[in-house]
């Protein structure tokens, strides 16, 4: 509790936008005569009447509007009330919203199959794309494009490690490859060229597409995009968009109607 007034008017000043119990000096669980006690020690201190410096009017404004919020027992109640409404509605928007970043961070480390309908794990490998594809003709590692996607054998062919150049990054994706293998039958490990690229439909998962491209690192005439993580929220954006699209074409052809008649 503050002695002097221009100890009270700082205070007072400092607590401006703060809730009331704040302001008063006391906490939720005071009496309603604490209130009032508080209260009335830290007006005598700055009441414009007997304070004459600059603020003192200004934060004898703050403090009467605090115990006009708390000041009686129905206000109190009724503040103390929708305070408490107003605390749940903020810890269900924050456990929304770190639910939500759980999903988000969960899609980003997927990628979506076409075969089976879910995502299965991608794991980011420490690898340029500029040198991401082992060649064994050349000997050296080739760049890889956005789509990209290639197979290297280890242990004397035994083992198949799948990878795909998504995102500006390389990605191991050889449990999506396993779920995507009839597709994948003919591609050859530490290949020359690409053969193989990510296909993504609008309403789809991801699928492969055969690559036509001619000659080394030849990535031209491919027309399929990179993969982008699935959730239901980017289903719903694509149906909302779908929609749109479909709302503004539906448009264009009756303004189109209007202006033939």
């Amino acid at each position: 509790m503050p002695m002097t007034g221009d100890e009270a008017m700082k205070r007072l000043l400092a607590c401006k936008g703060k809730d009331p119990y704040s302001i008063l000096g006391v906490t939720p669980t005071c009496t309603d005569d604490d209130i009032k006690r508080y209260y009335k020690r830290q007006a005598v201190l700055v009441h414009p009447d007997k304070n004459k410096q600059l603020g003192a009017e200004e934060a004898f404004k703050i403090l009467v509007h605090a115990f006009d919020m708390i000041g009686e027992p129905e206000r109190r109640a009724a503040y103390d009330k929708e305070s408490a409404h107003v605390e749940q509605a903020w810890t269900e928007l924050t456990e929304l919203f770190a639910e939500f970043q759980q999903k988000v961070e969960a899609a980003s480390k997927t990628i979506r199959c076409s075969y089976c309908g879910s995502g299965h794990k991608r794991v980011k490998i420490d690898r340029p794309s500029y040198a991401a594809r082992n060649c064994n003709t050349c000997k050296i590692y080739h760049a890889a494009r956005e789509g990209d996607i290639w197979a290297e054998a280890k242990y004397f062919g035994f083992i198949w490690r799948y990878y795909a150049c998504m995102e500006g990054g390389v990605y191991d994706i050889t449990k999506w490859a396993g779920c995507q293998k009839n597709s994948l039958k003919q591609l050859k490990p530490d290949s020359h060229n690409v053969q193989y690229r990510i296909a993504q439909g609008k309403y789809a998962g991801s699928s492969c597409k055969k690559h036509n491209g001619n000659g080394p690192g030849n990535n031209q005439g491919s027309s399929s995009r990179s993969d982008e993580p699935a959730t239901n929220f980017e289903d719903l954006l694509n149906k909302i968009y779908g929609q749109m699209e479909s709302n503004s074409q539906s448009n264009a052809r009756r303004k189109n109607s209007k202006k033939s008649k």
